[in-house]
Formats: structure tokens, sequence, C-alpha cells
């Protein structure tokens, strides 16, 4: 489903990866960035600049909101505990593993970046593939 490969794009985190949507076709290009710091982008047309649009990548302000939210609906100390540590991303998911609470975590984090990937097609106009995620 089209939705799922914009997901992915978007909680990829590798900074040398740009992902790109091209509205023509209705696929998503990957653009490594080269060694040089600069990224490829050879696939960019500029005789239709408004043809590929960067598919934004979540932030960690905005992950921790989840976490955050996630550890309000389950009222978890142990959760909450570990948003408070040095390394919360990484102590959080220690935690939900732990409290084998990985299965419903995936799910909540699921909806919000489907949510957000809604959101950001909407933002950008771009109705025509916002009917295909029906």
């Amino acid at each position: 489903m089209f939705i799922e490969k914009l997901m992915v794009a978007y909680m990829d985190n590798a900074a040398d990866h740009i992902y790109y949507l091209d509205k023509n076709e209705q696929v998503i290009l990957l653009d490594a960035i080269e060694p040089g710091g600069l990224p490829n982008l050879e696939f960019l047309d500029a005789d239709e600049p408004e043809r590929f649009i960067e598919i934004p990548k979540v932030m960690n302000v905005e992950s921790f909101s989840w976490m955050v939210e996630f550890e309000s609906q389950n009222q978890n100390n142990e959760l909450l505990h570990a948003l408070n540590e040095n390394n919360p991303f990484e102590r959080f998911n220690e935690t939900i593993e732990q409290l084998s609470l990985t299965e419903k975590w995936h799910a909540f984090q699921k909806e919000k970046v489907k949510s957000r990937i809604e959101s950001w097609l909407s933002e950008k106009q771009i109705t025509e593939l916002e009917k295909q995620l029906d």
C-alpha cells in the first residue's frame, strides 16, 4: 500500500537518505547523499520543479511526544521513569520490550505516523494521492 511506503520514508532517520515523492508517477524516490555531503538529485526535472516533493522525516520532538502520550494512556511508572532517563529513546524502547508492550506501541506509533503523512499530503494539496489512501 502506498501510504505504508510513505510511512517508511518518513520514519527513516538515516542522515544520508532523502526521499522524494514524484507526483506524476506516484512513486517514492530515494536520493542518497554523496560522500561530499551533497544530494545526488539526478532524477529531478528542472522543467517540472513542482513534480518532486521532499518527504519530511520524523523529528525527535515528535517521536518523544508520542512516547509521552503512549505512557499517559498506559499510566505506567516504568515508562515514565524511562522517559526521564539520560537516553529516553533507548530506555523507552527497552522498557516497552520488558513490559511486553511492543505490539501495542508499534500499533500506536503506526497510527501517529499515518496521521502525520495524511496531514502532510493535505498540506501539500496532493488530493489525488489522498484518495488512493482510503
